[in-house]
């Protein structure tokens, strides 16, 4: 059992009725027993099993109104939907990307190496990264490579170590004229558990959308090496969780968007501009006889938003996490170790040995929730001739790590703004349901919003979006109160993706 903020927490697993409903993302029920009374880590109370939590209102629990109209009401949710299982996915993954220069005109014509993300060695030792197959860009500087349906037994075990998903890195390095180096790099997941093996996981990464990566000057010839003051958590503030229009309010970095380890202003920052040589519209020669090499600078624990759950009016709110890590991270790069941007996302699916999560939270209740991630800081050098050696960096997320003395899992920061009459008025009305007395409804598929700040990792700002399945699920459990149970979804209608559930 996990202990969060002093109280014993466990969640059951969720039934088999929300794992057969997780291609349509939503598990509803009417409980069978009228309340839940048994104590907090007693099985069933606040888990999708069929003894759900059914809050009674009190006096101090009255859902709250004013003069003016309310919104028209969403559907009324009544019904459970018809179970499905996870669809089983077939044939060799295939990974893809697009390279441009940094102007964004195509880069055409360019190899672009394959690697494992996951071979780099804790301990800061230095390899030479291992290809795992080439591709080179066409005309518009797409690209693509589908794997062999066999993968090397070393693969294949970085494969199922995380999740049925083996994670990868797509890198290219060219010279200007004047020798000057240009590099970029992407990152990619391939979805390699298939037939009756398939994982969430797998199918999540076979979805995933081409990035648009832009290849920028690498001239940074001194090791970067992340300062200590970077060292402490200071992600889920408030400032940063209180937005209300169903999106979360610090957007997530872009290609285009710039920020500083040292919190400097990037304004008038361009990667694109050494020493008063533009470099952005210059098409790179292939090659050059340089050679690559990676280590890892330093790794450290920071708390990371995963997910977030609401209960209003005469409810209470559920999150579980189980046993596997089941998000999506953007990776942040950069060319010099001060400046970064996020271009590419990576899936992280490996395990985390046990439960996390909370149960019975409300009513009138609302929090993110966070778990500990190791980071790593990869130093990418390139060795090339006459002696020049440049280094540009990755953060890339590792996997799940309690530090030492450390929670196993806390409340992030209070989101409630999110829910209440003003949030119900802005929201949109196509997203709105009515959840009926001692029912509970659970988001079983489908994305969490994406957190712009899930984490604050050696001074740069992390994006993480969580995959719900069945063992990952934000839920809300209506009580017996007289008036209307509202919800709607941040980001889509309840029966679709909503993303988050909120409440009035």
């Amino acid at each position: 059992m996990a202990e969060i903020s002093g109280r014993r927490l466990t969640l059951a697993t969720a039934l088999s009725v929300v794992a057969a409903s997780a291609v349509m993302g939503l598990a509803i029920s009417a409980p069978a027993h009228a309340a839940c009374t048994a104590a907090l880590d007693t099985p069933g109370c606040g888990s999708t099993g069929t003894s759900s939590p059914t809050p009674s209102p009190t006096a101090s629990d009255v859902k709250p109104t004013d003069s003016a109209a309310l919104p028209s009401s969403g559907p009324t949710i009544t019904a459970a939907p018809s179970p499905s299982t996870l669809t089983a996915v077939s044939g060799a993954p295939t990974v893809k990307g697009v390279f441009t220069l940094g102007n964004g005109s195509p880069l055409a014509g360019a190899t672009v190496t394959l690697t494992p993300v996951d071979e780099v060695p804790a301990d800061g030792s230095t390899i030479t990264p291992t290809t795992v197959g080439t591709a080179t860009t066409a005309s518009d500087g797409s690209w693509s490579f589908t794997l062999p349906s066999t993968l090397p037994s070393t693969l294949q075990t970085y494969a199922d170590n995380n999740g049925g998903v083996l994670s990868l890195e797509a890198s290219f390095y060219g010279q200007a004229a004047d020798g000057t180096l240009l590099t970029g790099t992407d990152y990619v997941d391939a979805g390699v558990a298939t037939g009756s093996a398939t994982t969430e996981g797998s199918v999540a990464a076979r979805a995933e959308t081409s990035d648009t990566v832009a290849i920028h000057p690498d001239v940074d010839g001194t090791l970067v090496t992340p300062a200590d003051s970077t060292l402490v958590d200071s992600a889920d503030t408030t400032d940063n969780a209180d937005s209300t229009d169903g999106t979360d309010s610090s957007p997530t970095t872009s290609g285009n968007t710039w920020q500083s380890a040292d919190g400097a202003s990037t304004t008038g920052f361009s990667p694109d501009v050494v020493d008063g040589v533009d470099y952005s519209a210059v098409t790179p020669k292939l090659g050059g006889g340089c050679v690559p090499s990676k280590h890892v600078i330093k790794q450290h624990d920071y708390y990371t938003t995963i997910g977030e759950a609401h209960a209003y009016y005469d409810t209470t709110a559920a999150f579980e996490y189980n046993n596997t890590l089941s998000s999506t991270w953007g990776v942040a790069t950069s060319v010099d170790g001060k400046d970064w941007s996020i271009t590419s996302k990576i899936s992280r699916k490996n395990t985390t040995g046990h439960a996390v999560g909370f149960a019975n939270q409300g009513p009138r209740w609302a929090k993110r929730f966070q778990i500990p991630v190791k980071y790593q800081d990869i130093d990418h050098q390139y060795a090339c001739p006459e002696g020049k050696v440049t280094h540009s960096y990755s953060i890339v997320p590792v996997g799940y790590d309690i530090p030492a003395g450390g929670a196993v899992a806390r409340y992030g920061a209070d989101v409630s703004s999110k829910d209440g009459l003003d949030a119900y008025r802005k929201s949109n009305p196509a997203y709105r349901a009515v959840l009926g007395k001692k029912q509970y409804v659970t988001i079983t598929s489908g994305n969490s919003v994406t957190y712009g700040i899930a984490a604050k990792v050696f001074g740069v700002s992390i994006s993480l979006d969580t995959e719900y399945g069945a063992s990952h699920f934000q839920k809300i459990t209506a009580g017996s109160g007289g008036e209307e149970h509202d919800i709607w979804g941040a980001k889509g209608k309840i029966s679709g993706h909503p993303g988050v559930i909120y409440s009035y």
